[in-house]
């Protein structure tokens, strides 16, 4: 069959040669590689130290992964709430229970912390259950027109020890998989387009975003290398001073381990060991400074990777701790829900629920921040506002911090509620009795 091309005929295996696109998966591959501590303190030289060669300290900080799980448990470790009509919660909440949806939604916010994008293709799986798969950022190619509409998307990898490039492209309406650019199999495409969560702050290119983790790897490399050559010179500097002798010349060579014997100096002689002097003030102001800069762009609270202790701290203060966090945790919720809302239309295509358009419109979710909080604060200004009359009890569920299922937690008052209109006092003479 005669491959499908796009946009004036130009072939679509020729997207991954795109400058924009070259350049994106350049920055993906090199944070990938970071990830796997391949940093560049390891390219520091070794040197000779004493007649000897010494090998020089190279510091390898994980602290990207620390953050990476920090903001990723923040804003999704608490499984999203869905929220709308009661019925169709309720469905939707099968539908993510059976297709696991809990630990997509993580992989989803792990990729945007990371480099800015994730990809998530919803399909049907042989058994009928609706399922999503996450496209790794290095393989995904999602394709504009000139008038920027979503159009298509290319999903691209090569088997570098069987030298076989293998492609799969995804239209509105069908998929074609590839191997050496020879069509090898075509199905329909019944969900859509892969959706495409791009982080809002954006990339030089307006239909990608920005890599987070690029702004954090400078200053970790600098970090790592003042360390690396502090480790270096107390070592060879303060650990292993050398001797400096005055006077008469001494013949042949003072032993570098010398401990416990005697030198027999001229009168007027010395000997003693030279110290390098570390000037601290200035070393610990620069790292305390790279540190303060470190946890700021990544909006992440010292204590939390034990750079502080904090202890009887109240609930504004935990507020204006976790500030920055909860800046960043709206940002990608906002990213998540416009994903989201499309996965909903996904699911509705491929759903045997027939949902109306005014009952779907009521489908939203909300998020459970992972921020330590006074839950007994919570629940009492949550009780007061229902004893004013200023909220449901279904509000109530969806703000607690006890519950995650507001339409099974409904259903379940519900039922305990219709049990007790069952049970009615009955006044007999004098005497009360219950009867069922």
């Amino acid at each position: 069959m005669k491959k499908i091309d796009y946009l004036n005929n130009k072939n679509i295996f020729e997207v991954p040669l795109e400058f924009e696109h070259m350049a994106r998966i350049s920055n993906i591959l090199n944070i990938k590689e970071y990830l796997l501590r391949h940093h560049k303190v390891l390219n520091r030289p070794d040197f000779k130290f004493k007649d000897q060669e010494y090998t020089s300290a190279k510091i390898i900080f994980n602290t990207l992964k620390t953050i990476i799980n920090f903001h990723t448990s923040y804003v999704v470790g608490n499984p999203v709430s869905i929220t709308g009509d009661k019925q169709i919660v309720s469905d939707v909440n099968k539908l993510y229970k059976k297709g696991g949806y809990n630990k997509v939604d993580y992989e989803i916010v792990q990729d945007l912390t990371k480099y800015g994008n994730a990809f998530e293709y919803v399909y049907l799986d042989k058994n009928g259950t609706i399922r999503s798969k996450i496209i790794a950022n290095e393989d995904s190619y999602p394709i504009y027109d000139e008038k920027e509409q979503y159009v298509a998307f290319l999903e691209h990898w090569e088997d570098l020890q069987n030298v076989v490039k293998y492609d799969i492209v995804y239209y509105p309406g069908i998929v074609q998989v590839y191997k050496d650019e020879q069509l090898t199999e075509e199905y329909p495409n019944l969900s859509g387009l892969p959706i495409h969560y791009v982080s809002l702050d954006k990339s030089e290119y307006n239909f990608f975003g920005d890599a987070p983790l690029l702004d954090l790897i400078p200053i970790l490399d600098q970090i790592e290398r003042l360390l690396s050559r502090l480790d270096d010179a107390i070592y060879t500097l303060s650990m292993n001073p050398i001797g400096v002798s005055m006077g008469q010349k001494i013949e042949g060579t003072v032993p570098k381990d010398l401990i416990g014997a005697t030198l027999n100096l001229e009168d007027g002689g010395d000997f003693k060991y030279s110290n390098a002097e570390l000037d601290e003030p200035s070393i610990k102001l620069l790292l305390d400074t790279l540190f303060q800069q470190l946890y700021t762009v990544a909006a992440v609270p010292s204590a939390v990777i034990g750079q502080s202790n904090i202890a009887n701290v109240s609930e504004v203060s935990l507020k204006l701790l976790f500030a920055q966090a909860d800046y960043k945790a709206a940002q990608t919720a906002q990213t998540l829900k416009e994903g989201f809302s499309k996965r909903f239309e996904y699911f509705r295509k491929l759903s045997a629920n027939k949902w109306s358009d005014d009952l779907f419109d009521t489908l939203d979710v909300s998020f459970n921040v992972a921020r330590p909080v006074d839950t007994s604060s919570q629940i009492n200004e949550l009780k007061t506002q229902y004893d004013m009359g200023a909220i449901s009890k279904e509000t109530i569920i969806d703000s607690s911090p006890y519950t995650k299922n507001t339409a099974l937690e409904l259903q379940r008052i519900e039922t305990e509620e219709s049990a007790k209109e069952q049970i009615k006092p009955v006044i007999v003479g004098a005497e009360e009795q219950e009867i069922a």
